[in-house]
């Protein structure tokens, strides 16, 4: 018996010194297993006793210890663990691992420190590490559950309430920070940021953690997590933050629908906030069906989506209370949205589908028609009938839908509707406000010929007048238009390239927004107008100046600075100088420095292609000749602005020496970005077709073969394009290669890559270049042109001016005549697009020129005063010298003078060099040339005053001089040919002419 009070004493000593123990450094808190001989079972108790005694006094001293460190100490001290593992106890004594090395250890041999640790860990959450602190709560509760089922530890508690809604709050106010954020950012620019979000990854984490805790706390009841760590909040939580979450994860939607499921098990009575939020999810993605399944759930009877189907809301369903009606419209402004967007996916998908040409539009938007007939029946039908409030939302969200649809004018009939309902109840007025209206008014500048409606709508709203007739004693006025209206009308008038409309109307706004702007900018770079450039600039200034005056400014941003030099773009030459002074008022992005040298690239400045090379110095691009280059970051769509300015210019040898460089600097790691892409290589392959250096095919070739093996080896490049080979084409084309274009053409064909009218009518212009005879070229252009044919490519006005081209060159012009009028019949017949242009015609003339026939002038002016009669041909430059090269072939020096003054007259042309030089020929082939050499020398003279009025075109050659000088000579019979004049009188005339090279060598 003395053993008993042997270790009554022991315990009786140690309650004593507990308050000693709990303030004593560590060395004086040793136990030995003398002062300890006892058995096990009372040694444990002991134990258990001493560190309840210890718990009590920390608390009393409000000394946070975590469960880790007590635990550490127990092992350090006591050296006691009953329960743990030879290989846990020496694990324990090392260094404490860390979170990331914890997590790394496989499932199911973590220890109790490292569980522990987790649990800590996840106590307090920071917003920003709520997906974090997700994944260490899914490896904590698998980990439970593991021990749970081998039964390998005590059975204490790790995860407690507090860990599971530390971890849901930070994922809640995660969520809710990435749904403000989309209030002005698109979920896409979220993703870009870096911000966090959840994945599918992440979803299912999610899924797994709340049915992991339902396993745990529910079935298996393990001692392991608190009882209450799984309830209808963990539920509530992890729905409503699935539900945030399918703003940008489709699986989200899934997931919260399961969450809901299982809520449904949980509660009482349906919460309008959680329903709300899942519906809000479904409506994301156009779920329809499965939102009304869940509304009809928490109403408590079938939602009838038409007249049929009203007898079913009778039928009520058993246990939940229902949601309550008056709490219950913003579900069904959800459930609405959600009908909404079905109907967009549903017409998206037909689009997509490419219906047939006898197919309507009507017919392929059927579905989309159904199911916003549905979304009509609720608003107009079910709700009154239930008594629910219909808010602006609820009719915006049906109105928004035939919008999207560009269903304008159904959209202003459901509209009529509203109104008429509305008015019928003086309480909901208010429903129908201005978004209401934008939302028709939007429907309308994507229906077509919907710009009349639209503009009725807009002045209705400016001036207050009532839209439809009253049908009650009420009659209910639009909204003023704000904002948004003025920028959806602008954008109608954008749509249908009314630039002047939209120029006026957003001079009416007292403070334009930026998307006022872009609307008018698009609008004016989409019409016709001449002036549109000149009031782009006029409304930049506005922008510039709207930060002068009261309320708020708009800066020149991005997408403005990119609108506004497209317009200049489209206007070519004489913009490319006010292009470059947006630079300097903008700080624009590398692509926006590309589109200024696009714009300059399309300017005649002889100094166009040293100011394009000094926009890319500013921009980073290193200098010639420099040492030690930076790292520099320059788009390569920058890049390919400038080689499509070298194109046009048939600069190729500096194209191909941009392209090297550009290569270079990527493998040095100098440049940041991308290399080159395929529009790279078309713009040198362009470059190097349009010069006439004696291996550019050879160098077009290997370009071509470089493409193909690269897109071969996965360098970057996918499969040639047609355009490019049709570029290729054009190189042999122009060098007269119609055997390597021929063998082109065939294998295009076997590449699956199908030819189109370029690449034939390419192939025929290799034809007119090359030395083949008059009738193996005929012959041949018309058998590519069935050819083309034959493949499904119809006949085409490409073809049929090559064909045309072709008999010019051999002089048969009856011949082409005969063409043209087939060219019109087809056309006439529907077999072609277009009928005969102004290149047709021309060839023709041009064919006159070169033929023998007696009535050739009288033909050619029969034919040319056909031209000017048609209103659909707006004669140009070349039209005017196809007449003029047969007055100048033939010496009829009167004619082609007086159509000469005819063009200096005109106020849409402007002669150039070839304009003067053919005139000049038609003096030295007159019949009576006695003043011809005075003629020309007059005509040289005039050239010369023109290219100092500015007039650079008409700047004399060599060609010109040489065409003066047989003018010359052919005014002096007496003095031979130009073959037989002297040193000392080539000399004499070359003083005269002021020129420096004699134009024959």
């Amino acid at each position: 018996m003395a053993q008993p009070h042997y270790l009554l004493a022991a315990l009786v000593l140690a309650t004593l010194m507990a308050p000693l123990i709990a303030f004593s450094p560590p060395s004086q808190l040793k136990i030995t297993t003398s002062q300890l001989n006892s058995s096990p079972s009372d040694l444990s108790s002991n134990v258990e006793e001493l560190e309840l005694l210890r718990k009590e006094r920390r608390n009393q001293l409000g000394e946070h210890k975590t469960e880790r460190e007590e635990e550490e100490q127990d092992i350090k001290h006591c050296h006691i663990q009953p329960t743990s593992t030879k290989q846990e106890t020496q694990q324990s004594s090392n260094q404490k691992n860390s979170i990331k090395t914890i997590l790394s250890i496989p499932v199911g041999d973590l220890t109790q420190r490292d569980l522990t640790g987790l649990c800590n860990s996840i106590r307090y959450v920071p917003e920003e590490k709520s997906l974090w602190s997700l994944r260490i709560l899914e490896r904590i509760l698998t980990e439970v559950e593991r021990w749970e089922d081998a039964q390998r530890f005590d059975k204490r508690t790790f995860v407690k309430k507090i860990h599971i809604f530390s971890v849901l709050t930070a994922l809640t106010k995660s969520s809710q920070s990435r749904k403000s954020q989309r209030r002005q950012y698109s979920a896409r620019k979220s993703k870009k940021k870096n911000q966090q979000y959840l994945d599918s990854k992440d979803m299912a984490r999610l899924q797994n953690v709340v049915f992991l805790l339902k396993e745990l706390c529910r079935d298996k009841r393990t001692p392991y997590c608190d009882a209450d760590c799984y309830q209808k909040d963990v539920l509530s939580f992890a729905t409503m933050i699935a539900a945030d979450s399918s703003m940008i994860e489709a699986s989200a939607a899934d997931v919260a629908l399961k969450f809901i499921d299982e809520l449904e098990k949980e509660i009482d009575g349906w919460d309008a906030r959680v329903v709300g939020s899942v519906l809000n999810a479904l409506a994301q993605w156009g779920r329809a069906e499965e939102a009304h399944a869940l509304l009809s759930r928490a109403m408590g009877f079938e939602i009838a989506m038409a007249a049929s189907d009203a007898s079913n809301e009778s039928v009520k369903s058993n246990g939940i209370n229902s949601l309550n009606p008056a709490d219950a419209t913003p579900c069904y402004d959800s459930l609405l949205r959600a009908y909404a967007k079905c109907a967009l996916l549903l017409a998206d998908k037909k689009k997509s589908k490419r219906p047939s040409k006898n197919s309507s539009s009507n017919t392929r938007n059927a579905s989309a028609t159904e199911a916003l007939a549905r979304a009509r029946y609720i608003l107009l039908n079910h709700m009154p009938a239930e008594g629910m409030q219909i808010s602006n939302h609820t009719c915006n969200a049906v109105l928004s839908g035939y919008a999207a649809l560009g269903m304008g004018t159904e959209a202003e009939k459901l509209l009529q509707e509203i109104e008429t309902l509305l008015s019928q109840s003086s309480s909901q007025l208010s429903a129908l406000d201005t978004a209401c209206y934008n939302s028709v008014l939007h429907g309308f500048s994507r229906e077509r010929n919907g710009v009349s409606s639209a503009e009725r709508l807009f002045k209705a709203m400016a001036e207050q007048n009532s839209l439809h007739k009253a049908t009650s004693s009420i009659t209910i006025l639009p909204p003023l238009p704000d904002t948004i209206t003025y920028a959806s009308m602008l954008n109608c008038y954008s749509i249908n390239r009314m630039g002047e409309e939209a120029y006026s109307l957003v001079q009416q706004i007292e403070r334009p927004t930026s998307a006022c702007y872009l609307s008018a900018i698009r609008a004016l770079e989409r019409s016709n107008d001449t002036t549109s450039p000149d009031r782009v600039l006029s409304l930049i200034d506005q922008i510039e100046q709207s930060g002068s005056g009261k309320g708020p400014s708009t800066a020149l941003n991005r997408r403005l600075f990119n609108a506004a030099m497209q317009c200049m773009i489209k206007r070519g030459e004489g913009m490319s100088s006010a292009a470059e002074k947006l630079l300097e008022e903008f700080t624009p992005t590398p692509e926006s420095y590309g589109l200024v040298i696009k714009a300059i690239s399309l300017s005649d400045d002889k100094d166009a292609v040293e100011r394009a090379w000094n926009i890319l110095y500013q921009i980073g691009y290193p200098r010639k000749n420099v040492k030690d280059v930076e790292p520099f970051s320059v788009p390569i769509t920058t890049f390919n602005s400038m080689l499509k300015l070298f194109a046009r210019r048939g600069m190729a040898t500096e194209a191909e020496a941009l392209l090297h460089s550009i290569d270079e600097y990527i493998l040095e790691g100098k440049s940041k970005e991308s290399g080159p892409n395929i529009r790279s290589y078309e713009a040198v392959l362009e470059a190097i077709g349009k010069t006439s250096d004696l291996d550019a095919v050879e160098r077009a070739e290997s370009l071509v073969t470089r493409v193909e093996v690269m897109s071969e080896l996965g360098g970057g490049i996918h499969q040639p394009t047609l355009k490019l080979y049709n570029t290729l084409l054009a190189c042999y084309a122009n060098a007269g290669k119609v055997g390597s274009a021929e063998r082109l053409l065939s294998r295009l064909h076997d590449q699956s890559l199908k030819p189109d009218a370029y690449s034939y009518g390419a192939t025929i212009k290799a034809l007119k270049n090359s030395g083949k005879s008059k009738d193996i070229a005929i012959a041949r252009a018309k058998e590519l042109a069935q050819s083309l044919e034959q493949n499904g490519g119809g006949g085409n006005e490409i073809i049929f001016a090559h064909r045309l081209s072709i008999l010019a060159k051999f002089g048969l012009a009856q011949q082409a005549e005969n063409l043209l009028k087939e060219m019109d019949h087809k056309h006439k017949l529907g077999d072609l697009k277009q009928g005969p242009g102004i290149i047709h015609y021309t060839a023709i003339l041009n064919a006159w020129a070169k033929t023998d026939d007696n009535k050739a002038i009288p033909r050619a002016e029969a034919l040319f005063e056909k031209m000017k009669d048609d209103p659909t041909l707006d004669l140009d430059l070349a039209a005017y010298h196809g007449l003029l090269l047969n007055y100048a072939v033939r010496g009829m020096s009167k004619k082609a003078r007086r159509l000469l003054q005819v063009i200096l007259d005109s106020d849409t042309l402007s002669p150039n060099r070839n304009t003067f030089t053919m005139v000049i020929d038609s003096y030295s082939r007159s019949s009576s040339n006695a003043n011809a050499g005075l003629k020309a020398e007059e005509l040289l003279d005039q050239m010369r005053e023109l290219q100092a009025a500015g007039n650079s075109e008409v700047e004399p050659d060599s060609v010109c001089y040489a065409s003066v000088i047989r003018a010359k000579q052919a005014s002096q019979p007496s003095s031979g040919t130009i073959s037989d004049l002297s040193d000392f009188d080539k000399v004499q005339l070359m003083r005269e002419l002021q020129i420096e090279t004699w134009p024959f060598q």
